[in-house]
């Protein structure tokens, strides 16, 4: 008899023990999955997003600018229905973060001006890719991640027409990659003095950037696959604008670019603004992006019949 109860108290404690350690590794789970951690309001209508990220394995930030009229989703009769709200996801250039543009004053205004759902990530010196020599950078997938999350907690339209990407600098490298990369997911692009046609070397002196090899590699035949000038078929139908700068390093670049649009008979807008590869040409770039970006959501993509001009 004595034996018998051992036996039962021993196989009640194992299914205990099986019990506690599904329950311990489901919640070790949910810490390593993407999940927003906070939310604060550091200005009207200005949200700062604390998450984890599951690609980076580390906690991360990103900025959000919500328009006029916006509110969260509302349960009706039980059921939360979705807003779609138009979206533009806004990345960083090298060296800045995702309240670099929020902090600013004038950038603060200009994005506030926006009749859509801006999402500023904080992208680090990542330049957005899932870099060939850093195997656990994987910016691109991460940017992947984060639309996700955000799509899902800010109720943002699914549907590419309603979708735009943006960047300055790195952060417009980065948007163009994203773009020519994911193709089905956007409508619009906006780039800021983006380095475009690049990684590359052979540019006019002054007109280049030092291709940072710890994230792309030395082997330049496969920078060719990380230049989105290659790529640029994949904008077919798309609305563009390109800003760059008359006195800016990316000018050349950006010509090229626009060059090869012109190639490919793909409509876009080019402008050159005045000033150099700077903050101040992001501020008064910000106003064209806005524009454009207020004029894109109010009108199908495929009405655009811009031309490049300067």
């Amino acid at each position: 008899m004595m034996r018998l109860l051992n036996r039962c108290f021993l196989r009640t404690g194992l299914f205990a023990l099986i019990a506690l350690c599904s329950s311990s590794l489901s919640t070790l789970a949910d810490d390593h999955r993407s999940r927003i951690i906070k939310t604060e309001t550091i200005q009207p209508r200005i949200e700062s997003v604390t998450w984890y990220s599951q690609q980076l394995e580390q906690e991360k930030r990103f900025s959000v600018v919500l328009p006029k009229g916006y509110s969260p989703p509302e349960p009706i009769h039980g059921e939360t229905t979705r807003k779609n709200w138009p979206v533009l996801y806004l990345l960083h250039g090298r060296g800045r973060h995702e309240r670099s543009l929020i902090d600013d004053a004038e950038a603060r205004s200009s994005l506030l001006q926006a009749e859509f759902v801006i999402i500023l990530p904080d992208g680090d010196d990542g330049w957005y890719i899932d870099s060939p020599i850093r195997k656990r950078d994987r910016y691109e997938s991460y940017l992947t991640e984060l639309i996700d999350l955000a799509d899902r907690h800010y109720e943002l339209s699914p549907e590419p027409k309603d979708r735009a990407l943006c960047g300055w600098s790195m952060g417009g490298y980065g948007a163009m990659h994203y773009m020519v990369e994911h193709p089905d997911d956007f409508s619009a692009i906006v780039t800021l003095i983006g380095l475009l046609d690049f990684p590359r070397e052979g540019l006019p002196p002054e007109q280049s950037y030092v291709v940072p090899l710890q994230r792309f590699g030395e082997d330049r035949q496969d920078w060719l696959k990380w230049n989105s000038l290659f790529k640029a078929d994949r904008l077919k139908q798309k609305s563009i604008l390109l800003l760059t700068a008359d006195e800016a390093f990316d000018r050349t670049m950006n010509e090229n670019f626009s060059q090869k649009l012109q190639e490919l008979q793909i409509p876009h807008q080019y402008k050159v603004l005045k000033g150099g590869h700077s903050f101040s040409v992001v501020r008064s770039g910000l106003t064209h992006m806005i524009q454009f970006g207020n004029d894109h959501f109010s009108s199908s993509p495929t009405k655009d019949t811009n031309v490049p001009s300067e």
